[in-house]
């Protein structure tokens, strides 16, 4: 049976609830964080931080998907979805960005075509 791409079996790598992690986290593929984390993350594929996991770093990744606790900044080249109850803090740059009702986000968004690139219109 095949199943679609995104499901649990498509995990590379699972930072489970109770585990603590501090030092940088590079990874090809899907990662899902469910403990705390401190640190930098590096991926041009998909992070996942879950209800349970509590992350404090600087995120450069593809997609990145949060119904946890964050506190930092990210950069995403593709998007970012904020998904209930996520609590997050910092700075966001990303080209697409949806957040459910019921998330707490407190910083600053940038949207721009590629992150890292501030757009402005003169005219």
């Amino acid at each position: 049976m095949i199943k679609p791409k995104g499901e649990v079996n498509d995990i590379n790598a699972f930072l489970g609830t109770n585990t603590k992690f501090n030092g940088t986290l590079i990874f090809d593929g899907l990662v899902r964080i469910d403990g705390d984390f401190e640190g930098n993350v590096k991926t041009k594929d998909t992070l996942v931080i879950a209800n349970s996991g509590n992350v404090k770093a600087e995120i450069e990744a593809g997609v990145i998907k949060i119904s946890g606790k964050f506190d930092g900044t990210i950069k995403a080249a593709t998007k970012v979805e904020l998904l209930k109850p996520a609590i997050v803090k910092g700075t966001i740059n990303t080209p697409a960005i949806s957040i459910e009702e019921g998330v707490m986000f407190d910083g600053q968004c940038i949207m721009s075509a590629k992150p890292g690139t501030n757009v402005t219109k003169e005219g």
